[in-house]
């Protein structure tokens, strides 16, 4: 298994400024909108040869019918709550943007096998360590998305809390997490919005009616981005940015990104920027951005749309300082591993920390 690399390309672009912006307005009365369910996705050439099935044929990596969003967010709900993991969203969303944000891509079926060899301790491993990845390349994202994470750090999980997240973990593998988001292309992990489903599985339906979150039918999403974008490639390019000031989860840039790469463009060369006032949406919504290969330009607020207007500078700002402090904490440990390995060469019997 390859190791993760959490220095490895740490160039970050000045903040973006936006050209022209296209806001997208929200179809329904929802916050989550989602995508549709994808054709079958064509296989990625697996980074090792894929396991001998019986007969002596190989095993394809990729199924060839992933698990639709609908009965993903179910199966993941189904587990947490089978398993009695009581009402901390945030622990079953992050199981999923751990195996959604796996930086090893191209191989489900062979990660599928390693992680579920993984007990309780080392799952809450991969949480971290997924996270750390992320933040020394965005970290105002994972910023954003750090309720997602954090639950791991803490050492004080009961063996039943134990139980539940690896019983959950093992749900999103059988549902074919990996399958929609281990693709190479960010295009083919870009078909669904696991997130979306996941949140509307575990929150309760009064819950969601208080608070005003409806799932938005992705064929919707597809529609009105289609509308509103148009398909000119003459009226529409590359520096335009693209605004939700309701973004739920995403699931309107998800339409939005998919539509201009039939297009012909990279939604990496444009400007996005969501607004969302519920955290869990909004840490869903910036883990997206990284799966969906939005690019560097993309930011999310968490924040109140009608009471702040637009967050676009305190987002510009945020991204700002969270540069800094991880380009500052990059260079402490830098430091800090120059200081061992000369501490090694002074005293050879002392050990590395």
């Amino acid at each position: 298994m390859q190791q993760l690399d959490l220095f490895a390309d740490l160039g970050e672009p000045e903040a973006p400024k936006p050209e022209t912006t296209i806001t997208l307005p929200k179809p329904t009365a929802g916050q989550y909108a989602s995508p549709a369910k994808p054709p079958a996705p064509a296989p990625a050439p697996a980074p090792a040869p894929a396991p001998v099935a019986a007969g002596g044929r190989r095993r394809p990596e990729f199924v060839s019918r992933p698990t639709g969003g609908a009965e993903f967010g179910e199966a993941v709900a189904t587990a947490w709550h089978h398993a009695h993991g009581g009402n901390r969203m945030e622990i079953p969303l992050g199981v999923v943007a751990t195996l959604a944000l796996w930086p090893l891509k191209g191989a489900p079926r062979t990660l599928a096998d390693f992680f579920r060899g993984l007990d309780a301790q080392q799952i809450l491993a991969c949480v971290r360590e997924v996270s750390a990845y992320w933040w020394m390349r965005r970290p105002d994202l994972i910023d954003t998305a750090r309720v997602l994470f954090e639950w791991a750090d803490r050492d004080d999980h009961t063996k039943h809390e134990l139980a539940a997240i690896r019983a959950t973990f093992h749900a999103a593998l059988d549902a074919h997490a990996l399958d929609h988001t281990g693709h190479e292309d960010p295009e083919a992990n870009s078909y669904i919005d696991l997130m979306s489903w996941t949140v509307t599985a575990l929150r309760h339906n009064t819950a969601r009616q208080g608070l005003g979150e409806y799932h938005t039918p992705p064929e919707v999403c597809d529609m009105m981005a289609a509308q509103i974008i148009g398909n000119d490639p003459g009226v529409i390019h590359e520096g335009y940015s693209l605004a939700d000031p309701c973004a739920g989860t995403g699931g309107m840039f998800r339409s939005a990104a998919q539509h201009l790469r039939g297009m012909g463009f990279d939604p990496a060369a444009f400007t996005w920027f969501a607004q969302e006032i519920d955290p869990l949406a909004a840490a869903g919504c910036a883990v997206n951005v990284i799966v969906w290969g939005l690019g560097p330009k993309a930011l999310v607020a968490c924040g109140d749309t009608l009471a702040e207007g637009s967050m676009w500078q305190r987002a510009v700002e945020h991204r700002r300082i969270m540069v800094e402090h991880r380009d500052r904490a990059a260079s402490t440990m830098a430091m800090a591993s120059a200081i061992a390995q000369v501490e090694q060469l002074v005293n050879p019997g002392v050990k590395a920390a």
